[in-house]
C-alpha cells in the first residue's frame, strides 16, 4: 500500500514520520530505511527522530539507530539490483560497483564509442565539435567534455524516461511518450545501443518492467523490510515512482510529501490529466493547469504541482496531517503563509502591520548585503535571548561568491565587532575551498594546461601544502618574487613550454634562464659582464639566499618532472599515479591534517578508477574540474553553528529564522538554456526536471520553512554608479505580495551605499528597524567624523607650519642631499619635511612576451649601454650581455629594438668619448658658507684636456631636460666655491658639460656650463633656498621652471614665458600628474593640480625669501622669482648645441 503524507510544514511530516516509525519492525534487527532528498534533510530528520523515538512509543529518550538514510536514484537501485540478483536488500554498497549506467562510469565506454565512431556520418556535428580531422586542433581537448555530457544525459534518460531507454533496447527510436524522435536527435538512439554493446550489459531500464512484475507477483522478491518511508521529496523520476508502486503491492511505502496548500491539492486532483500512453506522463504542454489565486503558489509550485500529477493513481490513501503547533496568524509571515495555504489573494480586510516578520532588503553589491546581513542578525539575537546561531539557516544560490565575504564578516576572532563570536559553517563548498592539496592538484593540471606563467608559478609557491613542502616563508615568497621580476621570468619553465608556441628557440624569459641568472648572482656581480653561456649574473642575490636559491631550484624541478609527465596523452592511470607523485612530491600537511592527502588520494582513485582510456591534458582537466564542484555532505549541516548552504540541502528544513542571499536576477531563478541535444529539455514531460522551476520551487519551501521571520537580500542599486537594479522575479512576486498584505508600498527596506553612513547609528535610521541598525564601532567613529564640521583641506603650500624641531639651517650640507632638493623641491618638502613617502603604483609582474620595448626599458638598456661603454666596454659586449639579461623582445622584434638604441647610443658615445680624455679623476669638495656650514661631497666624472684645464663631462641616455642641467649647473658651483677657497684641484675646473639625446627627434645634444666668478654667492642662495623649501613647499616645478626662464627676459612677451611652462607642467607627464605635488598643493594625492594653484602662491613682502634676493617684476608670483633667480645665472653661463 502506497500512503501518502502531506502537510504544510516538514516538522509536522517528521512528526508523522516519527509516529510510523514509533512501531517496530517486526524483525527487531532489520534497518529501516527513509529515502531523503539531500544531505542537509538526513541531518535534520535524524536530529528530529532521535528526539522523538526511544525505547517505548515516542520514548523521546534521544536515540535514533537502525536507520538507513538514502537517496530516492540508490534505493530505486538497490531494490532492482535485489530483484535481479536475488539478494538481500543493500543500500550501501555504492552504485558505482554495481551500476555502470551512472554517469561517472558511463562516461567511459561513451568515450571508448566516442573515438571508435566519431568518422560516423551521423555523428559529423559531434565531430565537427572535437575537431576531428583537423591537424592539431584545440578541440580535441573537449573529448572527455563531451563525452561526459553525454554520458549525464544517457543516465538522465534512464531515470526519467525508462521507456524510452527500453524502446532504443529494442530498436525502435521513440521519445519515451509514443513519437519518433527528430531528426536531428536520432543518433543518440543508435549511439546508446553502441555504448550498450560496450557495455555488454543491459540497462537497468530494459529490465524495469521485469522488476516492477516481480515485486508485484513475489512480495519477497527484494527482501525488503514491511515498510518503506520516503521523505520530503518535491519530484520523483519516472523509475523511481514505478519502482516504489510495484513495492506498494506488498508492503507499506510512506511518503511524506511536503505541499503548501490543501485547497490547491484539491483543485488539482478535480482536473482530469491528458493521457500520454500507458503509465507515460502527458507532456507538458499538455498538462492540467489550475490557476490558483494566490500570486506566490501560481508562480512557484509547478514542481510540486507535477509532482502530484505524477503520483496520480499510484496512491493508496492520503493523509493530509495539520500542524500540531500552527503558525501565528498576527505576523505577516503567518499571514504571507495563511494566504499560501489556504490559496487566497488580495488585500486582507485589515491591513497586516509590517512587523518585521518579513523583510526584503536591498543593497549596493554583495559585500554591502553581507554586512546588513550581519547587523540584521545581531538585532534578531538581542531582540531574543532564546534564538540561537543553530536556529538560523542562511541560503544562497551563488555561495562560492559570498563565502569570502561571509568569511570576513563572522567568526573572526578578537575584532571589534560583536558578530565576529559568531561561529557560521559554510557547508557545500567546493573541496578546492576545503582541501588545500586538491586545490594544489587542481592549480597544477591548470598550470600544465596553459603556458606556466610566473604569476601562476608565485600562486602556487604561495600554497600552503607546497610552503610547508619547501618551507618558504612570507620573506621567501617576496624575495623570490623579486628574483623572478629582475631576471625577467614571464611564462614557460623551459622552451619545451614554449615549443607550443612555436617559441623553442627563444629560451630567454623562461623560469630555466631566470633561474640560471639567479644561482649565477650567487657568486658573480651583474656588474662585471661575467656571463656563462647565456646566463648573466642577476645583482643583488646575496651569499645568504644560497639556500633559498637551492629550495626553489628543486621546487622547479620537482614541478618540471611532473609538468612534462602531464604533456602527452597517456591511460587513465598514468594519470592518477602522476598526479598522486605530485602530491607526495609537491606538498607536505601537518600531522592533523593529514586528511587533506588521504581525500586527495581518494579523490584521483574515485577520478580515473579502473579506466584504462587514453586522455589528453584537457580532458584531465575537465574530469577535475567536475569533482572539485560544492557538493553537500552530512556532516555540514545542523552542527549548532550559524549554517549558510546553497539553496537546495535544507530547502524545507524549518528553521526559526530563514535568511535568502543573493537572491539577484542574474542568478535566481538560474537562466534555463535548453540544451538542443536534450530531449527531455527540447519537450519535457510533467514531472521531468526544470532548473528553473526547481529554483521557483525552493523560494515557495523557504517561504514555508520559516517560522518566525524571513529575511531576504538582494542587490538594489550598483555599489560604483548607484544605478537602481531590478530585483529578481522571485523577489517582485514576494514584495507584490507583501504590499497588498501591508497596504505599504514601501516594504523594501534599502540600505545606504557604505557602513558608515549616519543614517546606520540613530533611531530608525533604517525603517522598521528599532534603535541604531549597526553595531560596528569602529564605522560609528566615522560617521561621527563625517556628521561633524567639515573643515576643508588646507593644502602645506597654504598652511602655516611650525619650524621643525630641527632647524634646516643648523647642519652641514652633502652635495647630493642638495642636488637630490633641487630636482624636485615639492617631493623633498614631503619627504624630509613632512616625513612621508607616497609609494609608487605597484606595477603588476608581466606576464607576456612585448613585441616592443616600454620607453622606459628602451631608457634602461640605452642607460646601461653608454654607462658601460664609457668605462670602456665594447658595444658587442653591451649587447651580449643585454641578449642574457632578457629583456629584448624575442627574434626579429628584438633585433629591431637593439638595433635602434645601440645606433642612438653609438651617436651618443661618439659625442661623449672625445670629451672625456684620459682616465676621469673625482674631486673631494668642501665649502664653507657664509653662515658657517659647510656644503661637503664628492664630483666623479672629472677629465682634464691637454692644456691642463680640467671640465666636468658627464653624459646620459635621457633627452637632456632641466634635471641634467641643474644637477651639472650646482655640482659646477660647488667645485667651483672650492677652488675659489683654495682647493688646488678645483680650480682647474673650469666648466661642465652635459651631452644626451636632443629633447626631440633622434640626434644628441650638448649643454656646456661655464664655471661662475660668484659661484659661493650663488651657491649660498641655492643652500638657502633648500632651507626655506623645508619649511614650506616652494612652488617651483623643475622643467615648468627652466621652460618659463627659457622663454622670459627683455624683449619677450611675459605671458609667453607662462604659457609655455603652463604647457609643460600640464603635460600628461608633467609635474601635474606627480603624487607630490597633488599632496603639497592640493591636500590630496588624487586631487587635480592646475597650473593656477602654483602661481597662487605670492612672493613675500620685500622681494626677499630666506634672504635671497628674488628677481620679481611687478605682479609676479612666487614661481617667477624662483624661477629667475635660478635659472637665469645658468642661462647666463649656458652654451646648448
Amino acid at each position: 500500500m502506497l500512503i501518502l503524507h502531506r502537510a504544510e510544514r516538514t516538522d509536522t511530516l517528521a512528526d508523522a514520520l516519527a509516529e510510523v516509525l514509533s512501531t517496530p519492525l517486526r524483525d527487531p534487527m532489520r534497518t529501516e530505511i527513509v529515502s531523503v532528498p539531500a544531505a542537509g534533510v538526513e541531518r535534520w530528520i535524524a536530529q528530529h527522530l532521535a528526539c522523538r523515538l526511544g525505547a517505548g512509543r515516542l520514548g523521546a529518550d534521544g536515540i535514533a539507530a537502525n536507520i538507513d538514510f538514502t537517496g530516492p536514484g540508490r534505493l530505486a537501485d538497490a531494490i532492482a539490483d535485489a530483484v535481479l540478483d536475488g539478494r538481500r536488500l543493500d543500500t550501501g554498497t555504492p552504485v558505482s560497483a554495481e551500476n555502470p549506467w551512472r554517469a561517472a562510469e558511463l562516461t567511459w565506454p561513451v568515450l571508448r564509442v566516442l573515438d571508435e565512431r566519431v568518422a560516423d556520418p551521423a555523428l559529423t556535428v559531434i565531430a565537427r565539435h572535437l575537431g576531428f580531422g583537423e591537424e592539431d586542433s584545440p578541440n580535441a581537448g573537449r573529448r572527455y567534455a563531451t563525452a561526459r555530457f553525454i554520458a549525464e544525459l544517457f543516465e538522465r534518460y534512464g531515470r526519467s524516461r525508462p521507456s524510452m531507454i527500453a524502446d532504443w533496447a529494442a530498436g525502435r527510436d521513440l521519445d519515451g511518450a509514443g513519437d519518433a524522435l527528430r531528426e536531428d536527435l536520432a543518433w543518440q538512439a543508435d549511439f546508446w545501443r553502441a555504448v550498450r554493446a560496450e557495455i555488454g550489459r543491459p540497462h537497468p531500464a530494459e529490465r524495469l518492467d521485469e522488476v516492477c512484475d516481480r515485486l508485484r507477483a513475489d512480495p519477497e522478491a527484494a527482501d525488503l523490510p514491511e515498510r518503506l518511508s520516503v521523505f520530503g521529496p518535491t519530484r520523483i523520476t519516472e523509475s523511481f515512482r514505478r519502482i516504489i508502486a510495484a513495492v506498494a503491492a506488498h508492503h507499506d511505502v510512506h511518503l511524506f510529501v511536503p505541499h503548501p496548500s490543501p485547497r490547491l491539492w484539491a483543485d488539482l486532483r478535480a482536473l482530469e490529466a491528458a493521457p500520454a500512453g500507458p503509465g507515460v506522463p502527458p507532456r507538458r504542454r499538455d498538462r492540467p493547469a489550475p490557476e490558483p489565486d494566490n500570486p506566490l503558489l501560481a508562480a512557484l509550485s509547478r514542481d510540486v504541482q507535477e509532482l502530484q500529477l505524477r503520483l496520480d493513481g499510484i496512491v493508496d490513501t492520503d493523509f493530509h496531517h495539520e500542524p500540531v503547533d500552527p503558525p501565528r496568524s498576527d505576523t505577516l509571515l503567518g499571514a504571507l503563509q495563511a494566504g499560501i495555504r489556504d490559496d487566497t489573494a488580495g488585500r486582507p480586510p485589515e491591513p497586516v502591520a509590517d512587523d518585521g516578520s518579513v523583510e526584503v532588503h536591498a543593497c549596493h553589491g554583495p559585500e554591502r548585503q553581507v554586512e546588513v546581513l550581519r547587523d540584521r542578525l545581531l538585532h534578531l539575537f538581542d531582540a531574543d535571548p532564546t534564538l540561537e546561531p543553530r536556529d538560523v539557516l542562511v541560503m544562497c544560490p551563488d555561495v562560492e561568491t559570498f563565502a569570502p565575504l561571509i568569511r570576513g564578516a563572522f567568526g573572526q576572532t578578537g575584532l571589534p565587532h560583536p558578530a565576529f563570536e559568531l561561529r557560521v559553517r559554510l557547508a557545500d563548498r567546493g573541496l578546492r575551498h576545503v582541501n588545500p592539496i586538491v586545490d594544489t592538484i587542481v592549480a597544477i593540471v591548470e598550470l600544465a594546461a596553459g603556458r606556466v606563467t610566473a604569476g601562476d608559478v608565485l600562486n602556487l609557491l604561495s600554497a600552503p601544502p607546497v610552503r610547508a613542502r619547501f618551507g618558504f616563508t612570507d620573506d621567501d615568497l617576496e624575495l623570490v618574487r623579486e628574483w623572478l621580476a629582475n631576471s625577467n621570468v614571464r611564462w614557460g619553465l623551459g622552451t619545451a613550454e614554449r615549443a607550443r608556441f612555436g617559441l623553442e628557440r627563444f629560451r630567454q624569459g623562461t623560469f630555466d634562464a631566470g633561474l640560471d641568472r639567479i644561482a649565477l648572482g650567487v657568486v658573480a656581480e651583474e656588474t662585471d659582464d661575467e656571463w656563462l653561456g647565456t646566463a648573466l649574473p642577476l645583482a643583488g642575490v646575496e651569499s645568504t639566499g644560497i639556500d633559498l636559491v637551492g629550495r626553489l631550484d628543486e621546487f622547479l624541478d620537482r614541478l618540471g618532472r611532473t609538468l612534462a609527465a602531464l604533456d602527452a596523452p597517456a591511460p587513465a592511470q598514468h594519470w592518477s599515479r602522476t598526479l598522486v607523485e605530485a602530491v607526495d612530491s609537491l606538498t607536505a600537511t601537518a600531522p592533523t591534517e593529514d586528511w587533506q592527502r588521504a581525500q586527495a588520494i581518494r579523490m584521483l582513485e574515485d577520478a580515473f578508477g579502473a579506466a584504462e582510456e587514453t586522455l589528453r591534458l584537457a580532458d584531465v582537466r575537465d574530469l577535475l574540474s567536475a569533482l572539485v564542484a560544492g557538493r553537500p555532505t552530512r556532516s555540514n549541516f545542523r552542527t549548532g553553528e550559524l549554517t549558510v548552504c546553497t539553496m537546495v540541502p535544507m530547502r524545507s528544513v524549518p528553521h526559526r529564522v530563514i535568511v535568502l542571499l543573493g537572491i539577484d536576477a542574474e542568478v535566481f531563478p538560474r537562466v534555463q538554456r535548453i540544451d538542443g541535444d536534450d530531449i527531455l529539455g527540447v519537450d519535457p514531460l510533467v514531472g521531468e526536471r526544470n532548473p528553473r522551476d526547481e529554483d521557483r520551487q525552493c523560494f515557495l519551501d523557504a517561504i514555508g520553512a520559516a517560522r518566525d521571520a524571513l529575511l531576504v537580500f538582494y542587490s538594489g542599486a550598483d555599489p560604483v554608479s548607484g544605478r537602481p537594479i531590478p530585483p529578481a522575479v522571485v523577489v517582485s512576486e514576494l514584495v507584490d505580495t507583501l504590499t497588498a498584505l501591508t497596504g505599504d508600498s514601501s516594504i523594501v527596506r534599502r540600505h545606504t551605499l557604505h557602513g558608515f553612513d549616519a543614517r546606520n547609528f540613530v533611531d530608525g535610521g533604517v525603517p522598521g528597524i528599532p534603535g541604531p541598525f549597526s553595531h560596528d564601532a569602529s564605522l560609528l567613529d566615522g560617521a561621527k567624523a563625517l556628521r561633524g564640521p567639515v573643515e576643508p583641506i588646507v593644502p602645506a603650500a597654504r598652511q602655516e607650519l611650525p619650524e621643525p624641531a630641527t632647524a634646516p639651517d643648523d647642519a652641514d650640507i652633502d652635495l647630493s642631499t642638495l642636488v637630490d632638493f633641487h630636482v624636485d623641491p615639492i617631493a623633498a618638502f614631503v619627504r624630509q619635511r613632512l616625513g612621508a613617502r607616497i609609494p609608487d603604483d605597484e606595477t603588476p609582474h608581466d606576464d607576456q612576451l612585448d613585441v616592443e620595448l616600454e620607453p622606459l626599458d628602451k631608457w634602461g638598456i640605452g642607460d646601461r649601454f653608454l654607462t658601460r661603454m664609457l668605462s670602456g666596454v665594447s658595444l658587442a659586449d653591451c649587447e651580449a650581455a643585454e641578449l642574457r639579461r632578457g629583456t629584448l623582445p624575442p627574434f626579429a622584434f628584438g633585433t629591431r629594438e637593439l638595433q635602434a638604441i645601440s645606433s642612438a647610443v653609438t651617436r651618443l658615445h661618439g659625442v661623449v668619448a672625445p670629451l672625456r680624455p684620459g682616465t676621469p679623476q673625482t674631486l673631494d669638495v668642501l665649502v664653507t658658507l657664509p653662515d658657517g656650514r659647510r656644503v661637503h661631497g664628492t664630483v666623479g666624472d672629472v677629465f682634464t684636456g691637454d692644456d691642463g684645464r680640467a671640465r666636468i663631462v658627464r653624459a646620459t641616455y635621457s633627452r637632456l631636460k632641466a634635471k641634467q642641467q641643474l644637477t651639472l649647473w650646482i655640482t659646477l658651483l660647488a667645485v667651483a666655491a672650492a677652488g675659489d677657497q683654495g682647493n688646488n684641484s678645483a680650480q682647474r675646473v673650469g666648466a661642465g658639460v652635459f651631452v644626451g639625446r636632443a629633447p626631440r627627434g633622434g640626434g644628441t645634444a650638448t649643454v656646456t656650463l661655464r664655471r661662475p666668478d660668484d659661484a659661493l654667492s650663488l651657491l649660498y642662495d641655492l643652500v638657502r633656498l633648500r632651507d626655506e623649501g623645508l619649511r614650506r613647499p616652494l612652488p617651483l616645478p623643475l622643467d615648468p621652471a627652466l621652460a618659463f626662464a627659457d622663454n622670459d627676459g627683455p624683449g619677450r612677451r611675459a605671458q609667453w614665458a607662462l604659457t609655455s611652462a603652463r604647457r609643460t607642467f600640464e603635460d600628461r607627464f608633467g609635474p601635474g600628474t606627480s603624487p607630490y605635488v597633488r599632496f603639497a598643493f592640493g591636500g590630496d594625492v588624487l586631487a587635480e593640480v592646475g597650473f593656477d594653484e602654483i602661481l597662487a602662491v605670492t612672493p613675500p613682502a620685500g622681494r626677499s625669501l630666506a634672504g635671497v634676493d628674488l628677481a620679481l617684476s611687478d605682479g609676479d608670483s612666487l614661481f617667477a622669482g624662483l624661477a629667475r633667480t635660478i635659472w637665469a645665472p645658468v642661462g647666463a653661463h649656458r652654451e646648448a648645441t
